[in-house]
């Protein structure tokens, strides 16, 4: 599928080339047939332009010329930019300098009416500070006098506008200056003002003061939180220490003493007394009941005093734990009292810090703005200093580079007016081309043995037929047919199948073969085409067979009438009606219905192809036309040039148009020889001598 597109594809631009090849060698060979009209044309502009010209420069006073160049050097300066060249000679070009020179000059009406035509401001070619004032007259004292006065009359304009400009300037900056000095005024009373509310006059420096003593602060507050976190664990273990013994214990911790030292005392003696005494010893009874009596008064006296639980171990270094307590309740409480002093300094010197947060930036703002003022004041006392020394400048900034000494004359067909004449002959005469070009290719018709000759890449001529009214006698007229026959054999070779187009409104492709193709005795047919209602009649007495009618002479019989051709001709039964007639070899001729002579349908293509192929076997070469001649619309040429080996066309000078040829033409390609016949050719010197194969 590929492939085939790539052919396809191949194939539309082989086309593409042709057919540009084709216009292109059409386009060429009208320009050379209408070159010397062209030429006339080009040659009539021309002198048309020169005596226009001429009338011109006699009734125009423009006989003389002057110019003076000027140098433009104004003082730079960054506060007021020069006026550019352009703008300088837009100043020179002012309506009122022309009201000036009228004045002082006095001209005429005359004068007066051409006056803006008569100068020209220009800027000099490839220079950036020089312009030239060009003056055209009558005569060489007027054009002196003409490019003087305006020249100075310019220069005067010039300085009154560059003066009044810088003025202007100057006047505005006088007016910022005086605004900018009492800007500063009022900026110094508001530092002072700041000064007086917050009573600080150097707030950068007492900012860092402060930063200076907060970082000493800070570092205060580090060590004396490390103290104070100890303090508090110190505290903290104390606490714990002392809240683990109960309060009431440390209440009555000396009558607890004294009670664990008697119950200690009575227990000894008791344990003494089991060991030593029976239960019924009065020592042994003693000693029990003194330790009774004091365990009750023990409990009856936590009882009363509330002393649920206790442990003799609670009163061992008791005095201690509260000792220890109490020093670390007495040191924690002495640090937080250095911290809230700390706290106290601190908030002090944060609050001064924070007025100094709120001026300083109102205090850097006003300083900034009054460093700005300052500056800008003295930039600006500057500038005032160079826009004055650029006003006492300005006479200077156009300079002359020469006075206008003497004139010359101006010429009636300068290199100007001569290049204008020129390229209007040749847009004339190219438009006359491009006409004649354009009607002879899309209305003209095949102008004869010339154009041939620029169509060999797309047909090769066989021969011609010349005029009727040529001087030509009978027996020239039989030699040059008999040579265009034989040039035609030449350059068939292995053609089988050949398509008959007649373009030149006649039926000459039918027959104009006919006779040279019987005397040599060549084996050929001759299939034409005909509507379907023209078969009944036309081929009523013919024999059919299949889709075709056939004769030897368009009637019944053989169309030889040497005898001894008739006795070669072998007739072929296979396709006979029966009774012995049918079509051999030798010379035939035959028709071809169809419906429409302008169109084949697919079944028509078909059964012709069928029938082109059946009579390839028994002929050397098939001929086919149609008695109608052909034009632009018909899709039946190509159908037939695809059908066929090749296509003769029979091509007529100025009786072909060039639209019906070149739809023609596109059909050339490598597998499709086209051969042609000039019709009506009257060139005798070149169709004897041969120039036109």
């Amino acid at each position: 599928m590929d492939s085939l597109e790539n052919e396809l594809n191949v194939q539309a631009e082989t086309r593409q080339m042709q057919k540009l090849q084709l216009y292109q060698k059409l386009v060429l060979f009208t320009v050379l047939k209408f070159k010397w009209s062209i030429l006339a044309v080009f040659l009539a502009t021309v002198i048309a332009g020169i005596c226009f010209r001429y009338i011109q420069f006699k009734h125009s006073h423009h006989k003389f010329e002057g110019s003076v160049t000027l140098f433009y050097t104004p003082r730079a300066s960054e506060e007021v930019k020069p006026l550019s060249i352009n703008h300088v000679l837009g100043v020179f070009s002012r309506q009122q300098i022309f009201h000036q020179l009228v004045e002082e000059m006095q001209l005429t009406d005359k004068q007066k009416s051409v006056l803006k035509q008569s100068i020209e401001v220009k800027l000099l070619r490839d220079q950036h500070d020089m312009f030239i004032i060009t003056g055209i007259g009558e005569s060489d004292e007027y054009v002196k006098q003409l490019v003087n006065t305006f020249v100075n009359l310019g220069i005067r304009n010039y300085e009154e506008y560059r003066t009044a400009e810088l003025r202007n300037f100057l006047e505005a900056r006088e007016r910022r200056l005086g605004e900018l000095q009492a800007y500063q005024k009022s900026l110094i009373e508001q530092l002072h003002g700041l000064h007086r509310q917050y009573g600080i006059i150097h707030p950068l420096e007492e900012m860092n003061n402060v930063k200076k003593i907060q970082g000493e602060q800070n570092a205060a507050k580090a060590e004396l939180n490390v103290k104070l976190a100890n303090a508090r664990h110190r505290f903290a273990v104390a606490e714990k220490n002392y809240k683990a013994v109960p309060e009431n214990v440390i209440k009555h911790r000396a009558k607890l003493r004294e009670f664990m030292a008697d119950m200690r005392k009575f227990s000894r003696e008791y344990e003494k007394a089991k060991l030593m005494f029976a239960e019924r010893n009065p020592r042994f009874v003693e000693a029990k009941t003194a330790y009774e009596v004091t365990q009750k008064e023990f409990e009856a006296f936590k009882a009363k005093n509330r002393i649920t639980e206790f442990d003799e171990n609670m009163l061992l270094d008791i005095e201690g734990v509260i000792n220890r307590h109490q020093e670390a309740e007495v040191a924690l409480n002495q640090m937080e009292l250095n911290m809230k002093s700390l706290q106290a300094e601190i908030a002090l010197v944060k609050e001064k810090e924070g007025k100094l947060q709120h001026m300083i930036p109102e205090h850097e703002s006003i300083e900034r703005l009054l460093a700005t003022t300052n500056k800008n004041i003295a930039l600006l006392v500057e500038e005032l200093t160079r826009v004055r020394s650029n006003i006492a400048h300005v006479p200077n900034d156009i300079i002359l580079n020469e006075r206008v000494v003497g004139t010359k004359a101006f010429p009636m067909l300068p290199v100007k007016i001569l290049a204008l004449i020129f390229i209007a002959a040749v847009f004339t005469s190219g438009l006359y081309t491009t006409a004649v070009v354009t009607y002879d290719i899309v209305c003209g018709k095949f102008s004869g043995i010339e154009e041939a000759s620029f169509h060999k890449d797309f047909f090769n001529t066989v021969g011609v037929i010349p005029h009727k009214d040529a001087p030509f006698s009978a027996e020239q007229r039989k030699i040059l047919n008999n040579e265009m026959f034989y040039h035609f054999i030449l350059r068939l070779k292995n053609t089988r199948t050949i398509f008959s187009c007649s373009l030149d409104g006649s039926f000459l492709s039918s027959v104009i073969f006919d006779e040279q193709f019987t005397k040599a005795k060549r084996n050929t047919i001759l299939v034409r085409l005909i509507s379907a209602s023209e078969a009944e009649d036309r081929c009523a007495n013919m024999q059919k067979i299949g889709d075709f009618y056939y004769s030897d002479n368009g009637n019944a019989g053989v169309n030889f009438t040497d005898k001894d051709v008739q006795h070669h001709i072998e007739y072929l039964h296979g396709f006979s009606s029966g009774d012995g007639k049918g079509y051999g070899y030798g010379y035939g001729f035959a028709f071809f219905p169809v419906r429409s002579l302008s169109v084949l349908e697919p079944d028509e293509i078909s059964s012709l192809y069928n029938v082109v192929n059946e009579l390839k076997r028994h002929y050397q070469l098939v001929r086919i036309s149609r008695e109608k001649p052909f034009d632009a619309s018909c899709i039946l040429v190509r159908q037939l040039h695809d059908i066929c080996d090749a296509t003769m066309l029979y091509i007529g000078k100025k009786q072909t148009p060039r639209s019906v040829l070149r739809r023609v033409l596109k059909l050339h390609d490598e597998e499709h020889k086209i051969y042609a016949v000039l019709t009506g050719v009257t060139d005798v010197n070149k169709i004897i001598s041969g120039e036109y194969i």
